[in-house]
């Protein structure tokens, strides 16, 4: 009788649990429909400052299951100031850069752009993509006019966007 009764509760308990959506996964929108709102950030990292540019409007979309893996393309600084940031003019050429490779990594939705830091010297664009391709992202990445700087390439599994979520303001 006492087994019937604890079956019977823990019954209840998942019902209750099933009707209230405590077990239910979290929905998705395609990674098109996401604001293009961005956030930016400083603080001081190593005693270096860090300037972080997040794509706020990615929050609702932090391991989305289609995008499961994160591409970073860190870009040394040709001219940086003595506190390791940009100038102004080599700011302008960072954004040309960051245009293209948004161009091109983003075409056909095959990655986002989620993130730019810049700190210590460097700057890295980050961006989650669909699919673990490395040869083929890194092909398409070294296919962007560096315009006089060198694009290093990495990429990793991060299907929780644990990157994106160490940086990004909550």
């Amino acid at each position: 009788m006492a087994g019937s009764k604890l079956g019977g509760i823990v019954f209840l308990v998942i019902l209750s649990s099933i009707m209230f959506g405590f077990f239910k996964k979290k929905e998705f929108k395609d990674i098109s429909q996401y604001p293009d709102t961005w956030t930016i950030g400083q603080a001081v990292r190593e005693g270096k400052p860090i300037f972080i540019r997040t794509r706020s409007g990615l929050n609702d979309a932090v391991g989305h299951p289609n995008y499961p893996f994160q591409i970073g393309v860190a870009v040394p600084l040709l001219t940086p100031t003595k506190d390791g940031l940009t100038t102004n003019e080599e700011a302008e050429v960072l954004g040309k850069i960051e245009d293209n490779l948004n161009q091109t990594l983003s075409q056909k939705s095959e990655a986002v752009e989620a993130m730019v830091i810049t700190t210590n010297g460097m700057r890295e664009f980050m961006f989650y993509a669909s699919e673990w391709k490395p040869e083929y992202f890194e092909k398409e990445v070294k296919s962007v006019e560096p315009m006089g700087h060198e694009l290093q390439f990495m990429m990793q599994h991060d299907p929780k966007w644990k990157t994106f979520q160490q940086f990004s303001p909550k």
